[in-house]
């Protein structure tokens, strides 16, 4: 195996995690772009010193999405205080004001920011297709992209949180991962590609306690594959 040099552990390094900041990273050593990806559609977006907020009005009253308005409206009043709090936590962290709560939100509220934002931006009800490299990814772990599938819903129904879908930067394969919380049992190095929301505010409301399953189903109908395709391949393409 090739000895990883410092400049290629620093690469590697500047992306672990949740792998913010991914518009200003997915550019080569020389600062040409590694493809014309849209970066702010694919992950968080910083800039002048802040994570931006996403406008995702438009998934209120969009027919088919198969999530009603009012559930939307109250989820996305959530990923608004994620965005706030985050950019708090480190304005604070930046003066030296360690505290409780810049502490916690210096993560908590960055990881629910950022699976917040794939999880919204990855919903649509027009049909898309996986590309060649995602399904060869799905099936290098999984062997198939049913057992995928499979193994995302089953750690869905195991938690109360997340089931997310991720890229391991160290070994370079495809992972399903289950989160009780934001920033609990999150691996160093790897990079989600998408992230299914089951904390009860999700759904419940909606479907109800015992109607998990049926969301589950209702979200897996809304996954826009190409969307998903194109974070993998940005990720590749940097590795």
């Amino acid at each position: 195996m090739k000895e990883m040099t410092r400049r290629d552990f620093f690469s590697a390094a500047a992306v672990s995690g949740l792998g913010l900041g991914l518009a200003g990273v997915l550019t080569g050593c020389n600062g040409t772009k590694v493809k014309s990806f849209d970066m702010a559609e694919l992950y968080p977006v910083y800039k002048d010193g802040s994570y931006q907020e996403k406008n995702f009005l438009h998934l209120i009253n969009k027919p088919g999405l198969g999530l009603e308005a009012s559930v939307i409206q109250n989820h996305l009043g959530l990923y608004h205080n994620y965005v706030k709090n985050v950019n708090r936590a480190e304005r604070e962290m930046v003066t030296g004001n360690v505290n409780e709560f810049s502490m916690k939100h210096l993560a908590f509220s960055l990881n629910g920011m950022a699976l917040h934002d794939i999880y919204f931006s990855n919903m649509t009800t027009e049909e898309t297709k996986r590309s060649y490299a995602l399904d060869d990814a799905i099936k290098g772990t999984f062997g198939s992209f049913e057992k995928y599938m499979k193994n995302l819903t089953e750690l869905a129904m195991q938690v109360d949180g997340w089931s997310i879908t991720a890229f391991n930067l160290l070994n370079g394969r495809l992972f399903n991962y289950a989160l009780k919380h934001h920033s609990d049992n999150f691996p160093n190095f790897v990079i989600p590609i998408l992230a299914l929301d089951v904390y009860e505010h999700a759904y419940v409301a909606q479907f109800s306690k015992e109607g998990k399953v049926e969301y589950i189903e209702a979200f897996k109908k809304t996954i826009n594959w190409d969307l998903v395709s194109r974070r993998l391949e940005a990720i590749q393409n940097l590795t």
